[in-house]
């Protein structure tokens, strides 16, 4: 059984989820803060913290002018977690980054919340208490 927000589905065993959820704070279709849930496997013999690690200097290769402020262990609806508080610039101009990658499983769950220019005070506070609100579904 697989759960989405509106419903289920009955999937074959072997199917895997690589949905992504896109959750956006912003009004009438302006850029503004938005909250990205995507999963991803993790290479095989590789432990956590190297996956982590690993997809940062894969993201500093990509990202213009990728730069990482603050990285701390954390732990996450008491899950082991990663949280990187990061900047790079895109297109449409500086971009603010808060990722999160915890293991409730055998795959990574990575929590991206991005906001364009900066975060305020108020803003970095909510988007901390939506992360620590993650609990797992049981099955």
């Amino acid at each position: 059984m697989y759960h989405i927000q509106e419903g289920s589905l009955e999937l074959p065993v072997e199917w895997k989820d690589q949905s992504i959820n896109i959750l956006s704070a912003s009004r009438s279709g302006e850029p503004g803060l938005s909250l990205t849930v995507t999963r991803d496997d993790i290479p095989w013999g590789m432990s956590f913290d190297e996956y982590v690690a690993d997809q940062m200097k894969q993201v500093e290769g990509t990202l213009k002018d990728f730069k990482i402020e603050a990285q701390h262990k954390i732990d996450v609806g008491g899950f082991p977690a990663h949280q990187v508080e990061c900047r790079w610039v895109a297109k449409q101009g500086p971009m603010h980054q808060i990722i999160t990658t915890l293991l409730p499983g055998k795959r990574a769950l990575v929590i991206t919340a991005t906001m364009p220019k900066e975060f305020s005070a108020q803003q970095r506070d909510q988007v901390q208490q939506v992360i620590a609100s993650f609990r797992p579904r049981r099955a």
